[in-house]
C-alpha cells in the first residue's frame, strides 16, 4: 500500500513529499531527512561560530575586542577569541578587568609558537577566551 506525507523541516532542509511504503520510508527516507536536518543544523552553528572566533595576538587587540563601547549599556559579545597565554596573575587581573574567562584549550590544537600576550613569554599553545556575563 504506497501513502503520501510530507516531512517539512525549520532547520535548513527542503520539504519533501514522499510515496512509498512504510518500511521504506522509515529504513531510507526518513534516515536521509535527519541525516540532511543534523547536517543542516550542523552547518549553521559552525559557521556562526566561526564568524564570532578571531585570532588575537597582542593585549590591545586584545583589550578592544572586549571592551564594550558603551561602558552605561554595554552591548552583548557572544565571540571568542584564540590567543596566546601563560597562566599568571598578571593574567588573571587583566582577564577580571575585562570581565572575559579562557574557556578552554582546544586538545586537537597543533602546536604554535607565539608569545603570551599578558606577559610576553613564550607559548605554544592558544586559549580560547570569551566574556562573562
Amino acid at each position: 500500500m504506497a501513502w503520501n506525507t510530507s516531512v517539512p523541516s525549520r532547520g535548513g532542509a527542503d520539504p519533501q513529499g514522499i510515496a512509498s511504503d512504510r518500511r521504506r520510508f522509515i529504513t531510507v527516507a526518513l534516515a536521509a531527512i535527519l541525516t540532511a536536518i543534523q547536517q543542516s543544523l550542523y552547518d549553521v552553528a559552525k559557521a556562526a561560530r566561526d564568524a564570532a572566533t578571531v585570532k588575537i595576538d597582542n593585549l590591545r587587540e586584545f583589550e578592544a575586542y572586549f571592551t564594550p563601547q558603551n561602558e552605561e549599556r554595554p552591548e552583548l559579545h557572544g565571540g571568542l577569541a584564540y590567543s596566546h597565554f601563560v597562566d599568571s596573575p598578571e593574567m588573571d587581573a587583566k582577564l577580571k578587568a575585562l570581565k572575559a574567562t579562557i574557556r578552554c584549550l582546544p586538545l586537537d590544537a597543533p602546536d604554535e609558537p607565539g608569545k603570551c600576550i599578558f606577559t610576553g613569554r613564550p607559548s605554544t599553545k592558544r586559549g580560547v577566551f570569551a566574556k562573562a556575563y
